[in-house]
């Protein structure tokens, strides 16, 4: 019971810290500002973490999308058309649920003022990529897709997801909706999911069944 209640507190001040890197970025945070947000006291901070560079580093190591995953949804399916899908859908899923993380790791990509958390993130989200690149190389080979840019085409579909999650304001401007709870609900998520497939049904001349 006891180790439940510090998973518990564990995964709450992970939350807070999460929502205030995300927002506001690592440098403009204090650990004093995470302990006032999360109503504790700023040594529990320490007793959990050690530091706040090693909190920092839990929040991304909690939430960053591993191969494993990945791996593990496309593998319950044969065909590269249906393993493509299946990544495509885990990624939507992933990305909508993870909205405010995803500014995390995009951040770190782009100004690598963490040299060493930059380059773990990019080799994971490009090992990810190389099980895209795999799944649509093979459909090439068993004659399942024609012949594509592979490298473009898997970087096209992690853009459109990117570019739709990066901004709720964005989206609600662009798909012609109220508010970020609509742009972000079932009924988009599943229009979205919708027009990808058919994008990679076109562009790879997947015959329709």
């Amino acid at each position: 019971m006891e180790e439940t209640k510090i998973s518990d507190k564990r995964d709450y001040i992970l939350d807070v810290a999460e929502r205030l890197f995300a927002e506001q970025g690592f440098e403009a945070i204090s650990v004093r500002e995470i302990s006032k947000a999360a109503d504790i006291n700023i040594a529990m901070v320490s007793y959990y973490f050690g530091s706040k560079e090693k909190l920092y580093e839990d929040v991304i190591n909690r939430k960053l999308i591993s191969s494993d995953t990945i791996a593990k949804s496309v593998g319950q399916h044969t065909s590269s058309m249906d393993k493509l899908f299946a990544m495509v859908d885990l990624y939507i899923e992933k990305f909508f649920e993870r909205r405010l993380f995803q500014n995390i790791i995009f951040r770190e990509m782009a100004m690598n003022q963490r040299t060493a958390m930059a380059e773990k993130i990019a080799a994971q989200v490009h090992k990810n990529f190389l099980l895209a690149y795999d799944i649509i190389q093979t459909g090439i080979d068993n004659k399942e897709f024609k012949k594509v840019d592979i490298e473009l085409t898997v970087m096209s579909i992690i853009g459109i997801v990117r570019m739709y999650t990066t901004s709720g304001t964005m989206a609600c401007k662009i798909l012609k909706v109220e508010d970020e709870s609509e742009a972000f609900g079932k009924k988009q998520k599943d229009r979205l999911r919708k027009h990808l497939r058919q994008l990679l049904i076109n562009h790879l001349g997947i015959e329709s069944k």
